[in-house]
C-alpha cells in the first residue's frame, strides 16, 4: 500500500470516499462493503452500468447486492439515450450534495478514469451537441477502417487536449473527434477547479497485469455461463442499434457480430478477452502508480480489504472531529 493521501484536506470540503482502479479488481464489491461499514450511498462511475437492461456484460451489482446499500446513478438511461460527462457531472455532483445533506457518506466507485477526475478535480465542461452525421461517419470508419483510423483522424484534428483523449475507447474517441471539430479542443474547453471541490481519499486497487488477464478470462466465462448472449439478443430484438453509445460497452457489438454470423464464437470471445485488456491499459493512464492522490492496495495481497478499512475509519473519523 502506498501512503495515504486525499485530493484536497480542507475541512469544509465534502468528504468523500473514491473507490478506482481497473477492470476485474473487485471494486463493486469492496464499495459495497465500505458502504455498509459506514453508513454510505454508492455513486456510481463507471459509464457502461448508467444503462438499463446491460446488466451481465457490464458485471452491474445485482439487486441483492444493491438492496443492501443505496445506489445512485444505475438503472437511469434506456440504451438509445444519449449522456456525456457534463451530464455525469451535474447528476454526480446532485447525488453527493443529497448524501451528505442526509448524513451519509458518499462512497463513489468506478472505473471511467475521466469521470473520476472530472468529479474530483471539479471540471467545468461545456455541454456540445453531438453531431449525428459527423457521428454516422464516424462510426462506419470504426466498422470498416478500425480504430487506428480514428486514432489518426484525432491527430490530423491539431486540435488541444487530445493527449487527455482515452484512444483505446472507441466512444470516448469519436466524441473527442467531435468535440475537435466544433470548438478545436479535443476535451471541449473542459476546465478544472482552481480549488478542488471534494476532501477525497481515493483508495486504488491493483494487481500484476498477469492476475488481471487470468481474472478478465474467467469473469468473462462466468458472463457467457450467465447468458450474456440472450440478453445483447433481447437487446437487439427490443430495436437497440450497434452503433448507439451504449454498445460501445466492451462485449456488446462483439456479440452482435456472432448474433448476425459475422463472426465465429472463438473470435468474438478473443475480441472481448482482447477488449478487456486494451481497456487496463487505457484505465492505468488515468490511474497511474505514481499518482500520490491514490492509496494503492494490492488485491493480492492477503487481507487487503481490512487495511482498507482501517484506512478509510481513521480517514473518515479524522474529519468528524469537531
Amino acid at each position: 500500500m502506498k501512503g495515504v493521501t486525499n485530493v484536497n484536506s480542507s475541512r469544509d470540503r465534502v468528504p468523500v470516499v473514491t473507490v478506482i482502479g481497473a477492470t476485474a479488481t473487485g471494486k463493486t464489491s469492496l464499495g459495497i462493503e465500505l458502504a455498509k461499514r459506514f453508513n454510505g450511498e454508492i455513486v456510481n462511475a463507471d459509464s457502461r452500468l448508467f444503462y438499463r437492461g446491460m446488466d451481465i456484460g457490464t458485471a452491474k451489482p445485482n439487486l441483492i447486492e444493491r438492496s443492501g446499500v443505496r445506489h445512485h446513478l444505475i438503472d437511469m438511461l434506456d440504451p438509445m439515450d444519449s449522456y456525456g460527462l457534463s451530464d455525469f457531472l451535474h447528476a454526480a455532483n446532485e447525488a453527493i450534495d443529497d448524501i451528505h445533506r442526509r448524513g451519509m457518506v458518499p462512497l463513489v466507485v468506478g472505473g471511467s478514469g475521466q469521470y473520476i477526475w472530472g468529479l474530483l478535480e471539479g471540471w467545468e465542461v461545456p455541454k456540445i451537441p453531438p453531431n449525428p452525421a459527423l457521428r454516422q461517419e464516424l462510426e462506419k470508419q470504426l466498422e470498416t477502417q478500425g480504430l487506428e483510423s480514428l486514432q489518426r483522424r484525432l491527430r490530423e484534428t491539431g486540435a488541444k487536449g487530445i493527449e487527455q483523449v482515452e484512444t483505446l475507447n472507441p466512444r470516448r474517441l469519436i466524441r473527442a473527434i467531435e468535440r475537435a471539430t466544433a470548438t478545436g479542443d479535443a476535451m471541449g474547453g473542459a476546465k478544472k477547479s482552481p480549488v478542488p471541490p471534494f476532501d477525497a481519499l481515493v483508495i486504488g486497487l491493483t494487481a500484476d497485469k498477469d492476475v488481471l488477464h487470468s481474472r478478465i478470462e474467467a469473469r468473462i466465462d462466468q458472463m457467457l455461463d450467465a447468458s450474456w448472449l440472450n440478453e445483447v439478443a433481447k437487446l437487439r430484438s427490443d430495436g437497440v442499434g450497434r452503433d448507439l453509445p451504449s454498445m460501445s460497452a466492451i462485449g456488446y457489438r462483439q456479440l452482435f457480430d456472432y448474433i448476425e454470423n459475422r463472426e465465429t464464437w472463438d473470435n468474438v470471445r478473443e475480441a472481448i478477452a482482447l477488449g478487456n485488456r486494451r481497456l487496463i491499459s487505457a484505465q492505468n493512464n488515468w490511474f497511474k502508480a505514481r499518482d500520490d492522490r491514490i492509496s494503492w492496495f494490492d488485491i493480492t495481497v492477503r487481507d487487503f480489504d481490512q487495511t482498507v478499512f482501517q484506512v478509510a475509519d481513521r480517514w473518515l473519523s479524522d474529519r468528524c472531529k469537531t
